[in-house]
């Protein structure tokens, strides 16, 4: 039995950050939350994707991105608080995900960050716009319509530390992003 539901069920990440860039800082001060920014990661344990910055310097343009811990501004930020979870979802939910995320990536130019939307839902208000997201708003939105989790609420009101609540998931690792970076080097190692 337990095989059978191992063989129909695959695992995402969830990876929580506070980057320490202006705009993470802004957040920060904002909420006082811990993390200020979740990706969801799909196909390996390096790649994740999110609504970001699309160049490491320049805070916009602002769009749907794919972020890597060797590189861009995740490698930049080793001292950066962060915490990696895993949320094991069935096959059908997973091949939803992966498909989703593979047509934005066809499309990447077409998805821009919604700045409106981050300041509406720090005041708990719903606002929405086609093609534009914020980063929690967009793994929230991407998991309840793969049918892995049901929302409480609407997907543009949940902060990053909002979907550490949902009681699937599992904590893989807290710390710093370069600590995140050297456990996985030595994960793969092994």
């Amino acid at each position: 039995m337990n095989t059978q539901r191992q063989q129909n069920t695959r695992d995402i990440f969830l990876l929580l950050t506070r980057s320490g860039s202006f705009f993470s800082r802004v957040i920060h001060t904002a909420t006082k939350e811990e993390y200020t920014h979740v990706s969801i990661g799909v196909f390996n344990s390096y790649e994740f994707y999110s609504f970001a910055r699309r160049h490491t310097r320049l805070p916009l343009p602002a769009g749907f991105v794919k972020e890597r811990l060797d590189s861009g501004l995740l490698a930049k930020s080793t001292t950066a608080p962060c915490a990696l979870y895993r949320l094991t979802v069935p096959e059908k939910s997973y091949r939803s995900i992966s498909r989703r995320i593979k047509k934005m990536l066809r499309k990447q130019r077409a998805f821009h960050y919604s700045i409106l939307g981050t300041f509406f839902c720090f005041f708990g208000k719903s606002y929405r716009r086609e093609n534009k997201y914020f980063c929690s708003q967009f793994v929230a939105e991407t998991l309840e319509n793969s049918g892995a989790v049901k929302l409480e609420r609407l997907p543009e009101l949940y902060h990053p530390v909002d979907l550490m609540s949902i009681p699937q998931l599992e904590l893989c690792f807290k710390g710093t992003l370069g600590e995140l970076r050297e456990n996985r080097l030595a994960v793969a190692g092994n």
